[in-house]
């Protein structure tokens, strides 16, 4: 079979890299380690993105300069931002519609942006690429959409995190992993916190102005000494953060597939999370659920998940399980499928 060249971007691996970069990083390394793609990724290790006219320019003139010059088969942007002439064929990765459904605060020249242009330039793509079907649907209704420019190629999770030993601290540690921003609704966990005196919360991830929110409502509870927002941190010091854990928290309002908790069920961790559909897609029946927004609801799952008994146990042990769903090789492999769908 002909080695398609794939121009491919992850230049959102570079800093400090979120969901975004997680995925590019991930799927491009799968991508490379097969015999079928010539991989030629598209980023400047030197070049900073996290601004917003340095997005816009790496959008808008980097990328596609890169693209042009590769002289791939096929580009694959993977930052959820289109070219206004993207060179073709090329294929769109949209993890989410969080912008367009005002799940991120921004100032009104970033909600242009990435909603109203974005949305748009989107369409332009040969085919989107997504992680679940909830986002799927969503995205073919939003964007107008028919099936069969949207395909589902997931995400997935390392073998590295199933060997995370468990030796949960004492006080007990209930942690958050994200941005903290306010689709993640930290000060959801941090009001549960106050009904829940014997734990501690720390909050691992990237922090935007909704940090101080979270540390205000803290202090106002009385709880600035159990609440640690530790910021952007190593994978060595996630991975200790998880072993070290309780639980984790996912209290967020909007996904649109939801690493960290998939990484919990790897490790071995409860996972305590917000009920939305596209979080059960991911994670089935294997976390406990509790209302998106309402601390009382988390405070009570966290209660039955930090409780060593056979049915937290059974429930970890199906959650490795269904966590070993999710590899690396298989999106890459969906994804392979997916370009040569559209260079037919």
């Amino acid at each position: 079979m002909k080695r398609l060249r794939v121009a491919f971007e992850t230049q959102f691996a570079s800093g400090m890299p979120t969901g975004l970069g997680v995925y590019a990083q991930k799927l491009a390394r799968a991508l490379a380690e097969r015999s079928d793609v010539d991989l030629v990724e598209l980023r400047d290790a030197n070049y900073d993105v996290w601004r917003f006219d340095r997005r816009v320019y790496w959008d808008q003139v980097r990328v596609p300069l890169l693209a042009r010059a590769s002289r791939a088969d096929i580009v694959h942007f993977t930052g959820g931002t289109l070219p206004l002439r993207a060179p073709h064929p090329c294929v769109l990765t949209l993890h989410d519609l969080a912008w367009l459904h005002g799940a991120v605060n921004g100032r009104l020249h970033s909600r242009l942006y990435f909603s109203t242009i974005q949305k748009r330039l989107a369409r332009q793509a040969d085919m989107i690429a997504t992680d679940t079907d909830v986002a799927r649907s969503d995205i073919m209704e939003n964007l107008q959409l028919p099936p069969s420019r949207v395909a589902v190629t997931g995400a997935g999770v390392d073998d590295s995190w199933f060997e995370t030993p468990r030796a949960p601290q004492d006080p007990p540690l209930l942690l958050s992993v994200g941005t903290v921003e306010e689709r993640k609704d930290l000060i959801t966990a941090v009001r549960a916190l106050a009904a829940l005196p014997a734990f501690r919360l720390v909050s691992a991830g990237p922090q935007t102005p909704y940090a101080k929110k979270v540390l205000r409502v803290a202090a106002d509870l009385a709880l600035g000494e159990r609440v640690e927002l530790l910021g952007f941190v190593d994978d060595a010091t996630l991975r200790s953060l998880y072993s070290r854990a309780s639980a984790l928290l996912f209290p967020s309002l909007y996904e649109g597939f939801g690493l960290p908790p998939l990484q919990a069920l790897a490790a071995g961790l409860p996972v305590v999370t917000s009920d939305l559909p596209v979080v059960r897609e991911v994670l089935g029946d294997c976390a406990f659920f509790a209302s998106p927004g309402d601390p009382a609801s988390f405070a009570d799952a966290v209660r039955t998940a930090a409780t060593s008994n056979a049915v937290v146990r059974d429930l970890v042990e199906r959650g490795r399980t269904q966590a070993r769903r999710f590899t690396w090789s298989r999106v890459a492999e969906r994804t392979m499928n997916l370009y040569r769908e559209v260079l037919r």
